[in-house]
């Protein structure tokens, strides 16, 4: 924990600094918006931050037992951005007594066993009282979320990635949008080119916000982990989670993309980053291709028993039988209140990806090389000698 304290308290003063530098001053100008985001939101961001940290501390004084938490045959939702990974984990998490998986409030707002607890008090008394807090707090995060809630539903009860609880540490990609010029936050998204500390910093950071959770939550439950983000970090959690599952997402290349430049626009906006588009653009398309040529080593290197694919078209078109399909090669049993979620969720599916929300169209540059779509559909080929 020492080691992930002194890279975040590095990494959050070199984005702040680098935003006033050059390179920062063209990605992001220094307007009314741009100033309020710098010298009052991310103060306020590190506060909370900050108080997180005391979390964790007061977890090594009194909740210490978090450490003996192993992690058993955990499942990873991933893939590539935009391919129906919500969508997905949200169904699967309806399964509650099969599976336990972060919620927004305790990505955001508690990793730590301390702050879980004490929430957990609060929460029992708002309970009590008919629940006028948390419509509260859905009242502020939507509005505080304001254009992204069409595109990603937003909720402090809901399932949510867990790649937020590496917010404290630096290590949460999303940062990208607040500070594109920040060579270190796109690193986040290839993973294999992070200095070797800080990639070793991040991963042992995140096995222990996962062992809190099942520290607080787990029951004998299966941990339920979503990241979209994490397309290029499959080769590590593979190698860490040694007896992990891997349950990824594939979309057409082109339609992947178009879809993510349209649900970070809204963010760009809210930072006062627009400026920065091309190049968030240019970085997208990097990490996009590396994604796919790590998921295409991972499906080369790892059994069909540890790795399965769905498509974005199955789970629009086949909910039901591509979920099982996927879920019976992973070896995870299919129990009733499970096969009732998934009932539940084909009938749902009409609904899935119909937001309405328009796509602009990618220009010439932005099209997808043929190459990546060759490693598309490569990955979605049966692994050898399965039926």
């Amino acid at each position: 924990m020492r080691d992930a304290f002194l890279l975040s308290v590095r990494l959050h003063a070199r984005w702040f600094i680098e935003a006033f530098g050059a390179e920062g001053r063209r990605a992001g100008p220094l307007g009314p918006r741009r100033l309020a985001v710098l010298l009052i939101l991310f103060p306020l961001f590190l506060l909370l931050q900050t108080i997180h940290w005391l979390g964790f501390l007061l977890d090594e004084l009194f909740f210490s037992g978090w450490r003996s938490v192993e992690i058993h045959q955990p499942l990873f939702i991933s893939g590539v951005p935009r391919s129906g990974t919500t969508f997905l984990h949200r169904t699967l998490a309806r399964d509650t007594a099969s599976f336990t998986t972060f919620h927004t409030w305790e990505a955001l707002f508690a990793p730590s066993v301390s702050e879980r607890k004490l929430f957990g008090m609060f929460a029992a008394l708002d309970r009590l009282l008919g629940r006028p807090l948390q419509r509260l707090g859905d009242t502020i995060t939507r509005r505080v979320t304001g254009g992204f809630a069409h595109i990603h539903e937003v909720g402090l009860q809901a399932a949510e990635e867990d790649y937020l609880t590496l917010l404290p540490a630096g290590g949460c990609f999303i940062l990208v949008l607040a500070f594109p010029a920040s060579k270190s936050l796109w690193l986040l998204g290839r993973l294999r080119e992070l200095p070797d500390y800080e990639r070793t910093v991040l991963l042992n950071f995140y096995r222990s916000c996962l062992q809190k959770h099942l520290y607080v939550n787990g029951s004998g439950r299966r941990l339920l982990s979503k990241n979209a983000a994490f397309g290029s970090w499959l080769p590590e959690l593979a190698e860490s989670f040694d007896d992990s599952r891997f349950l990824v997402c594939l979309r057409e290349p082109g339609g992947a993309l178009r879809s993510q430049l349209s649900s970070i626009r809204n963010g760009l906006v809210f930072f006062g980053t627009t400026a920065a588009s091309d190049h968030v653009t240019h970085e997208f398309q990097v990490s996009l291709e590396h994604v796919y040529q790590q998921l295409r080593e991972q499906r080369r290197c790892l059994p069909a028993s540890r790795f399965a694919v769905v498509d974005h078209s199955q789970l629009q078109n086949e909910t039901q039988t591509a979920i099982t399909a996927t879920l019976r090669q992973l070896g995870i049993p299919l129990t009733d209140a499970l096969q009732r979620v998934l009932e539940d969720a084909a009938r749902e599916a009409r609904d899935y990806g119909g937001s309405g929300h328009v796509h602009s169209p990618l220009s010439e540059a932005e099209v997808p090389q043929p190459d990546l779509v060759s490693i598309y559909r490569e990955i979605l080929e049966p692994p050898a000698g399965s039926s």
